[in-house]
């Protein structure tokens, strides 16, 4: 007699290795996706100390990051782009507020649909307050106040409860 797999014991043994591998993939995305928001909260928690830094020679924020004393990649005027963010600042002459947002982009394009559209952001106050958050992107305008992306719900995509650990997308 042969001894051997019927083809019942394959089906469910493949089906298992599926279900399991559904179960899997999704929270694979979101630990690689909280590995690229640490980039974005990094290089705007560098960039917050140097737009402090300019306040207190200055005593107004910049929206120019060639005037700040950091180095960015593909720094142009008010933006700069890394592999995974796109980053765009806002400020005024004589701004007592500062806001940038790290939205997340695939080699220099914002990201526009899927779990990936979301964008980290920051906001400074003339008495140093920061506050970083999460929600869905808007592009480039970076004109609203912190807390919140436009008419966007923040921290409305799993992405960002996952990066900011809470439901309000708040980033301690």
């Amino acid at each position: 007699m042969k001894q051997g797999f019927t083809l019942i014991e394959l089906l469910v043994v493949v089906l298992i290795i599926g279900i399991l591998a559904a179960i899997a993939l999704p929270q694979y995305t979101k630990a690689v996706e909280k590995s690229r928001a640490a980039e974005a909260i990094q290089l705007l928690g560098d960039l917050a100390t140097a737009e402090q830094i300019y306040f207190m020679q200055a005593g107004s924020y910049t929206d120019q990051l060639d005037q700040l004393d950091i180095e960015l990649p593909g720094i142009s005027g008010s933006t700069a782009a890394t592999k995974n963010f796109n980053l765009y600042v806002r400020s005024s002459d004589g701004a007592t507020e500062f806001v940038a947002a790290a939205v997340r982009a695939n080699n220099g394009t914002d990201v526009s649909t899927g779990d990936q559209k979301y964008a980290v952001g920051l906001g400074l106050t003339s008495s140093g307050q920061i506050t970083r958050w999460c929600g869905e992107t808007i592009g480039s305008d970076v004109t609203t106040a912190p807390g919140s992306f436009g008419s966007a719900t923040l921290g409305s995509a799993d992405i960002c409860k996952s990066i900011a650990g809470n439901s309000t997308g708040q980033i301690k």
